[in-house]
């Protein structure tokens, strides 16, 4: 008997698409490492930037990567980093600028990698690999898990709460989303409701007052969601609830309540003793300050921040040690490339947030909430230099602003 004739592939367009499909497996285990381990990100980044450029379909990624907005957006953010050399006497430290920002730089790569299809597993893993992060946490607050500087009283190592806080929130609010509006059905709803429970008191047992900062912002984003289109329920909503919560905090969690007045108490004391957490970056962004007035259109340049930070300090602040990080992102690009750099900033998020109101599904408000927990964050450090932070804003912006190819069809939330 004949058998019926099955057309031949081109052996390259299968190993292309075979290609295709494991990178975009490997940007969930990307997703899932953010919070676990900077070598696996590491690893996992410069592969799937190998297998990238071995898949080939250049034409048709710098096509996607054009006609997408946000891309564009990050391009443009990158681009002035290069012509920031042009003004920039220390061409060296402008170039170890522009290196440090490879996260940011393997966004559009990451655009055209993953699949609207998997946004769903994008997001799991993530909250996957917080999971685990977070059990860290509770076996050391527990007295069970002890290395490094891990102890009952500082449950996370060295500064990484000022990396796991944040991110910390950004998981109880997809998870809180998920809830409300994903698909889970049954038994999975009270799992995810119990999960987001435990990190919401997990968020008041660690240290990261940027993390509880950008947690209350983005629970109030949340309740005028819940509430859209009655402005006055979720106003009033967000006034008992949000000032409830901060005061639970506060009287039930020592942690909470010490970093709350230990906040309060370096701020009173700045002008005695900058020398404290809170008062370090008053003293950043005053001297920062003096830089921004004497550039404010372009700033100093890629490369000068540090040199005139020196300058500034040593007639301000002779005692206090230099810096080459204000610990604010807006007050670097201010610094660095001025009102225009500010602008270019600023055009990355505004291009996000129009997406997110343009685009009607269920990722819509993840796609608003987003922009809005690194507008907040970047107020008390420069998150995008942030090795864990910049990646997370690369991946996620890749996924969640990515648009529908013709003829796909992609999953709901």
């Amino acid at each position: 008997m004949l058998q019926p004739r099955i057309p031949n592939r081109d052996p390259l367009s299968v190993k292309r698409s075979r290609i295709g499909q494991l990178n975009s497996w490997l940007l969930a285990l990307l997703a899932f490492s953010l919070p676990l381990s900077t070598s696996a990100i590491s690893a996992l980044a410069v592969l799937v930037s190998v297998l990238w450029l071995i898949e080939g379909r250049y034409l048709d990624k710098w096509r996607e990567i054009v006609h997408n907005p946000v891309a564009v957006a990050v391009l443009l953010y990158l681009a002035m980093y290069v012509l920031g050399l042009l003004w920039s006497e220390d061409k060296i430290s402008g170039m170890a600028m522009i290196e440090k920002q490879w996260k940011l730089m393997l966004m559009p790569v990451f655009l055209t990698v993953g699949s609207l299809n998997k946004r769903r597993l994008y997001a799991g893993a993530f909250l996957a690999g917080m999971t685990i992060a977070m059990l860290m946490t509770y076996l050391a607050w527990f007295g069970v898990l002890h290395y490094g500087d891990v102890s009952p009283e500082h449950l996370t190592k060295k500064t990484f709460h000022v990396i796991y806080n944040p991110m910390l929130a950004l998981a109880i609010y997809l998870l809180l989303h998920e809830v409300l509006w994903g698909r889970v059905k049954g038994w999975a709803r009270p799992a995810l409701i119990g999960l987001a429970a435990c990190m919401v008191f997990d968020m008041f047992i660690t240290e990261g007052r940027t993390g509880q900062l950008v947690f209350f912002v983005l629970s109030g984003l949340l309740l005028f969601q819940i509430f859209r289109g009655h402005t006055g329920r979720a106003v009033l909503a967000a006034g008992v609830l949000l000032p409830a919560l901060f005061a639970a905090g506060y009287a039930l969690s020592p942690t909470f309540h010490d970093r709350v007045e230990k906040a309060r108490s370096e701020i009173t004391r700045f002008h005695s003793n900058p020398e404290t957490s809170v008062g370090l970056r008053l003293l950043y962004w005053q001297n920062s300050w003096a830089i921004i007035k004497n550039n404010p259109l372009l700033g100093v340049g890629t490369g000068d921040f540090q040199s005139a930070y020196a300058e500034v300090n040593q007639a301000r602040s002779p005692r206090v040690g230099v810096t080459d990080n204000p610990h604010n992102q807006y007050v670097l690009i201010l610094s660095q490339f001025g009102l225009i750099g500010l602008a270019v900033l600023l055009a990355v998020f505004l291009t996000q947030i129009r997406r997110a109101l343009s685009q009607r599904d269920n990722w819509q408000r993840i796609r608003l909430a987003f922009p809005v927990f690194f507008l907040t964050i970047m107020l008390t450090e420069s998150y995008l230099i942030v090795y864990e932070t910049g990646f997370l804003f690369s991946l996620f912006t890749a996924f969640l602003y990515k648009q529908e190819q013709v003829g796909e069809e992609v999953e709901g939330c």
